[in-house]
């Protein structure tokens, strides 16, 4: 009797796999949290065991660390060409920067809060993705742009710092009130004064100018 023999995967199928055991991955920790799913039920809705599921990913947490990865790394990639590519003035590159942000977060809402809001669950194994995991420092690199930026400009370091932040700060808050105005609903109240009713375009409109207004003043 002849054994049959399964073939392997080829690469772009177990990148293909990988990513769809990120995708469901992120709605599961989107909609019951860092806790309220297992291995198992992940298992389940991708229709795979969960030994197949472990040749991927060795926890929970891994499944994390793999999902956060992934989108951060897409955020780095595409804002280094938005940066790349920029001939315009300074203004014009940090508008530039919040509308990418706010593009970034509203495209895929779900992906925005694995990276920033949804913390990795408590595990006392480290695995092997988390063990290799090197940061990307959005951070710093956001922070060495502005001062590049502005480095002809008689402006001190630490008030580029502080300005940074803080608009680091807007996009982020600006990202989750367009959340919140986009799933809103008849039964959640609106932001409404009398028969003004705030859209989420109107809002990132505002958003806009108002970095732009913030950072012509800082280089006057």
């Amino acid at each position: 009797m002849t054994t049959k023999k399964t073939r392997a995967r080829s690469p772009e199928k177990k990148e293909e796999q990988f990513n769809r055991i990120i995708e469901e991955g992120k709605k599961l920790f989107v909609t019951r949290g860092a806790y309220g799913f297992g291995v198992r039920a992940l298992a389940r809705r991708l229709n795979m065991s969960e030994a197949n599921i472990y040749n991927y990913v060795e926890s929970k947490r891994e499944l994390w660390v793999a999902i956060r990865t992934k989108y951060l790394k897409q955020y780095y990639t595409e804002l280094k060409e938005i940066v790349k590519n920029h001939q315009g003035s300074i203004v014009d590159l940090c508008v530039k920067w919040a509308e990418f942000f706010l593009n970034f977060a509203s495209t895929d809402y779900q992906r925005f809060l694995i990276m920033y809001l949804i913390p990795p669950p408590r595990s006392k194994k480290i695995g092997t993705l988390e063990k290799t995991y090197e940061p990307l420092k959005l951070m710093e690199y956001g922070l060495n742009v502005i001062q590049k930026a502005f480095e002809l400009k008689d402006i001190k370091e630490k008030e580029i710092a502080d300005f940074f932040y803080y608009m680091f700060g807007v996009f982020f808050g600006a990202a989750n009130v367009e959340a919140f105005l986009r799933i809103r609903s008849k039964i959640q109240e609106p932001i409404k004064i009398e028969s003004d009713i705030l859209t989420p375009e109107r809002f990132r409109k505002y958003v806009l100018k108002e970095v732009r207004l913030r950072v012509e003043n800082l280089i006057k």
